[in-house]
């Protein structure tokens, strides 16, 4: 018995979670067998079930957060386990863990202290108090501010009052330690805590004083993490630049004022942002903080939590895709798209194949970091098509890559998009791909941004509706007195006034199709 007795307590340890998301008649035949085990193995003293314990069988937990995406290009919320469907390298899996959208979250509050000059501190600090604000109330939050120290200034915890004390307590500092900091808040922080978790990053991203990790191992510990990173990427190049002592005068490499620091920070954000299927918010002025800030916290709001046990076991090295679907239609889906087994058997967020590289300094990112000229830059960067392409750029085009599967759709010969950062107007494809069977436009509308009308596009693939004639949406950054196309999410700080009709929108049959808009009070 005391041989059996062993074997078992190292292979199969009972995870609080998952034993409360169980089938009742699952649940009930496992607390059998884990009442018999105790049973005829207890020798006394109870053990504790630390909390990162869990039912293993010779296999590995593989989570997913999940958002679902309605037509309208709202979230999708009160779907049932029963909604979705999950699969691994082409075979269906049986869901083991689900979390709705209502589950609470701890969400850390990261603030760069060392360059918030180009913002008014007491700015941010009120950008991460209406953060704060718009918490329910099981959620928590701690609050960590970075420069030369990394100093945690709230622990976790859903007392608002607390929160918003320690937010105003921040002082400015001097150097940069991001790598540091996100080494502390999710080596340190975040992985003693179960549930849903999320990591909001306000930064330029530059680095010049981490001392105990890199960007190499920063991003590395992101891709072992299940938190949900949220890269708020300040715009201080323009303020660095202009305190530069002269304009001959080029700092050195390392120094955290140089181009080069500024294009490995909007590599590190970038990549930090696909990692975690998220993307990256640009910050011009405190207008774009606020409204990144919101935009945030309505994402956590809606997002599922989705687990399962892979049905084999992964060796190490090896890559395996998943897909998360939804059995209701035209919804899209937003989700973990493969993940590597490491030499430990761990599982790892596996790099998207559309791996950002070092960006041209007038490409998306930190340099420049004046706002988008009326011509926006033409550089941009190919990902295949599909569902979960960042929410902060724009699909401007349609074509081919060779590493790209091929599209779904009947007669469409193109299977990637060129995505890049919108200027103040832009004509964006709407990306028609199959979901459920069914043809949907697939590419997100950049957030802050407003629709005013569709048009036909050469850059941009046909519908396989012949009665869809048009294949793309003119978008803009929004204006008070605008008459925007129905349907879509307003940016933060506006309101619907009245509603309008539009002979640039979407018709809809005997309804107003648009709305007139103002500035919120």
């Amino acid at each position: 018995m005391g041989n059996f007795c062993d074997s078992m307590s190292k292979s199969a340890t009972l995870d609080q979670r998952y034993y409360l998301n169980m089938p009742l008649d699952l649940k009930t035949k496992t607390g059998l067998a884990v009442l018999l085990f105790f049973v005829l193995c207890s020798t006394g003293a109870a053990q504790e079930v630390g909390p990162d314990d869990v039912i293993r069988v010779k296999t590995t937990l593989v989570n997913s957060p999940v958002l679902v995406i309605g037509r309208d290009g709202k979230f999708v919320p009160n779907l049932k386990r029963e909604d979705f469907e999950v699969w691994e390298n082409g075979v269906k899996q049986e869901i083991a863990y689900f979390a709705p959208v209502e589950n609470p979250f701890t969400v850390a509050i990261m603030i760069d202290t060392s360059r918030s000059a180009l913002f008014d501190l007491q700015d941010i600090q009120e950008a991460a108090i209406a953060f704060v604000e718009k918490l329910r109330p099981n959620d928590r939050a701690l609050v960590v501010t970075f420069s030369t120290d990394v100093t945690v200034l709230a622990e976790p915890t859903s007392d608002q009052d607390a929160l918003r004390n320690a937010i105003r307590s921040a002082k400015p500092g001097g150097n940069t330690r991001v790598y540091d900091a996100m080494k502390v808040v999710l080596g340190e922080k975040l992985s003693k805590i179960e549930g849903r978790k999320a990591l909001v990053l306000l930064t330029d991203g530059v680095d010049n004083d981490s001392r105990n990790s890199t960007f190499e191992s920063a991003l590395q510990q992101a891709a072992r993490t299940e938190t949900l990173i949220y890269p708020v990427q300040f715009s201080t190049y323009d303020y660095i630049k202009a305190r530069s002592p002269s304009s001959e005068f080029k700092p050195p490499e390392g120094s955290g004022f140089s181009e080069q620091d500024y294009q490995r920070a909007d590599v590190f954000l970038h990549q930090l942002a696909e990692t975690a299927a998220t993307g990256v918010y640009p910050a011009f002025d405190i207008s774009d903080l606020e409204r990144a800030i919101g935009n945030i916290v309505d994402e956590l709001h809606n997002e599922y939590s989705i687990g399962y046990y892979p049905r084999t076991k992964g060796q190490p090295g090896e890559t395996r895709t998943v897909e998360v679907r939804v059995n209701r239609p035209q919804l899209a889906v937003r989700a973990r798209s493969g993940y590597v087994v490491d030499q430990s058997g761990a599982v790892v967020r596996a790099p998207k194949k559309e791996t950002t590289t070092a960006l041209a300094p007038d490409s998306a990112g930190s340099v420049p970091v004046s706002r988008p000229p009326e011509t926006p830059p033409a550089e941009g960067r190919w990902i295949c098509k599909g569902p979960d392409a960042p929410s902060d750029l724009a699909v401007v085009q349609e074509g081919v890559v060779s590493h790209c599967p091929p599209s779904t759709r009947a007669n469409d010969q193109t299977n990637a998009w060129l995505i890049r950062k919108p200027g103040p107007k832009e004509t964006l494809c709407k990306g028609f791909v199959m979901l459920s069977g069914s043809e949907v436009a697939g590419a997100p509308v950049p957030a802050g941004y407003v629709v005013t009308g569709e048009v036909k596009s050469t850059q941009c693939s046909q519908s396989t509706n012949a009665a869809v004639t048009a294949n793309a949406w003119e978008i803009r950054l929004p204006r008070a007195n605008d008459v925007v196309c129905k349907g879509f999410p307003l940016p933060r700080g506006f309101v619907v006034a009245e509603e309008r009709s539009a002979p640039g929108c979407p018709s809809i049959r005997g309804r107003n199709n648009a709305w007139l808009i103002r500035a919120s009070n």
